[in-house]
């Protein structure tokens, strides 16, 4: 299990510039590595520039049944799917002159009116932008279900919901909402008296020529479903109703390199709708800024990352230098965004590259022992030695083993994380910092 809640829809900002063509070596062997750790069951990375498309995948897609992974193999790609509702949105924006700033209450039932407390109206780009103030998630959702909270939740949820909240201030502040994105779907659907799944087949997925893109997996293709993983144990694919817009898309690295490249393409189909959904049109109160679905960083490349139960995915599409990045790996607790960005530019943004474990002794070892906790977050960190390796187990979760890499730094297999144990000016242990997903949680040993 993962060593924090769920991520669900996971996203993230980072430098770019032009790193990589072809996919290194370095990185080749740090995914084998990965892989063969147990951290990821597979990952699958993609580049695309102008000297050719190169693919590398490398794990299993059942771990079980030890069957690879390959070129062909679906993964969920969770928040990715809002890029694709964008572009949805965008499309009726050109075709059909549906006005971005159209007030989502012309849509919905009487019961329910979309309106901040100035007067101002939610609107399908506020909608598309997160800035429709709107939360994360809606209130009445089943979040004991960690393993698939969005399977049940439906439109008439959704109403009981939006008919009594009223939206923070809209188009002032970037607030991320998997409900607004699951909203922005439904409501194209209204419009148009069509499914979302037909909709997005019909106007963006069918286009495209994206033939291995699915929001429900047909029965030709579920061999090539890979299972999902959080940490070393298999959970379901996740399921949706209402929320499908906002996360629900499967494809393969193929098809999602493929896409990312579509936006290179001016002479493709959707080319006209693909610059309203990569224009900025939403500066936020960080003065970051934001397309129809995508995330656009300061040398204006497009990007977003998408997280499920058991699945992570990033992707990025730098126009100016005609460069596609993609990468997949079927865990839900050990990103892979870190490989992504690397080869984008390893200057900008090094990898932390998975050590080699250095041998201790059992006496060394003993000075880690004990219980460690973090007053805020209301977590306990408790450290045993069993067999010569010193055993971590975090509140509510599994035992892992740790391993030495020097400077009183240990770090898992299982997922992508450190600890770096703290000493005193006697050299005696007096606390740690956990290092996970670019988080930083510090803990204060309690026991001598």
């Amino acid at each position: 299990m993962k060593l924090k809640y769920i991520a669900t829809f996971a996203v993230s900002i980072f430098s770019i510039s032009i790193g990589f063509s072809q996919i290194p070596e370095n990185i080749k062997k740090e995914i084998q590595y990965r892989v063969k750790n147990k951290i990821n069951p597979s990952i699958a990375v993609g580049i695309a520039d102008s000297t050719g498309t190169y693919y590398y995948v490398h794990g299993l897609k059942d771990v079980a049944n030890k069957l690879k992974a390959d070129e062909n193999t679906l993964y969920e790609i969770g928040s990715i799917t809002k890029t694709y509702t964008g572009l949805l949105l965008a499309k009726y924006n050109v075709t059909d002159s549906l006005d971005l700033k159209t007030p989502v209450n012309n849509f919905l039932p009487d019961s329910i009116t979309l309106t901040d407390k100035k007067g101002v109206d939610v609107t399908l780009k506020s909608l598309s932008t997160h800035s429709s103030g709107l939360p994360r998630l809606p209130n009445n959702m089943d979040l004991q279900n960690q393993l698939n909270p969005y399977a049940e939740y439906s439109r008439k949820d959704m109403y009981t919901f939006l008919s009594h909240y009223i939206p923070k201030s809209v188009d002032k502040k970037f607030e991320y909402s998997n409900l607004g994105a699951g909203l922005l779907g439904d409501i194209l659907s209204i419009y148009k008296k069509d499914s979302y799944k037909n909709l997005l087949q019909k106007e963006v997925l069918s286009p495209l020529a994206l033939k291995a893109t699915f929001l429900n997996i047909p029965t030709t293709q579920t061999e090539n479903f890979a299972k999902g993983y959080l940490g070393n144990q298999e959970v379901p694919h996740w399921k949706f109703k209402l929320m499908e817009p906002a996360g629900g898309l499967k494809t393969n690295i193929k098809d999602l390199v493929k896409y990312g490249k579509s936006y290179l393409n001016p002479q493709n189909p959707l080319a006209k709708a693909q610059k309203v959904a990569t224009s900025v049109q939403f500066t936020d109160q960080e003065m970051k800024k934001h397309g129809l679905g995508w995330f656009i960083n300061e040398d204006d490349i497009i990007f977003h990352g998408g997280g499920t139960g058991g699945f992570r995915t990033f992707m990025a599409v730098d126009k100016k230098n005609k460069r596609v990045i993609a990468i997949m790996t079927n865990s839900g607790s050990s990103s892979v965004e870190d490989i992504a960005e690397y080869i984008i530019d390893p200057k900008k943004n090094p990898i932390d590259f998975t050590p080699k474990a250095i041998e201790i002794t059992p006496e060394e070892l003993m000075a880690y022992e004990g219980n460690y906790i973090n007053d805020g977050l209301k977590l306990s960190y408790d450290f045993i030695i069993n067999e010569n390796t010193l055993q971590a187990q975090l509140s509510g979760q599994p035992e892992f083993p740790v391993y030495y890499q020097g400077e009183s730094t240990f770090f898992y297999k299982v997922i992508k994380a450190k600890i770096v144990f703290e000493r005193d000016e006697n050299n005696t242990v007096v606390g740690l910092t956990l290092h996970q997903n670019g988080q930083e949680i510090p803990f204060i040993k309690t026991t001598p």
